[in-house]
């Protein structure tokens, strides 16, 4: 499916951004390995750890694994609710996935203007920084 062969490469993209950051042997930095080798199931249960701490990177990827339906069912809802934690803590891609969600009506949010334009000038803040 295009779909999912779209998400991956975002996964696949995020992941090769987090890997410059992550120092070897951390926690994420083994979800990292995982996913790169396709251990989705291993990726997952990492992250999903260190995103219900709060890690941001987790968070994301978290969404975008339920966004594509990589080991676990997609699931929009879910999705979205990673992203906005991953958004609220800083990362930029899930404040532009945001953004557009509502840009465009994504993830059955209503189109919203107002909220679009917050998620880009958060955006623009974090990228200014």
């Amino acid at each position: 499916m295009k779909f999912t062969r779209s998400i991956k490469c975002l996964l696949a993209a995020s992941l090769f951004a987090a890997a410059s950051v992550s120092v070897a042997g951390t926690t994420y930095g083994e979800g990292t390995a995982s996913a790169l080798q396709g251990d989705y199931r291993s990726a997952f249960t990492t992250w999903q750890s260190l995103a219900e701490g709060g890690d941001p990177r987790a968070q994301f990827n978290l969404g975008l694994m339920y966004h594509g339906g990589l080991f676990v069912e997609a699931n929009e809802e879910k999705a979205l609710t990673w992203y906005q934690r991953a958004a609220e803590n800083g990362v930029p891609e899930a404040q532009q996935f945001l953004a557009v969600a509502y840009t465009e009506g994504w993830f059955g949010l209503p189109q919203n203007m107002v909220y679009a334009q917050y998620w880009i000038d958060r955006l623009n803040e974090n990228i200014a920084n």
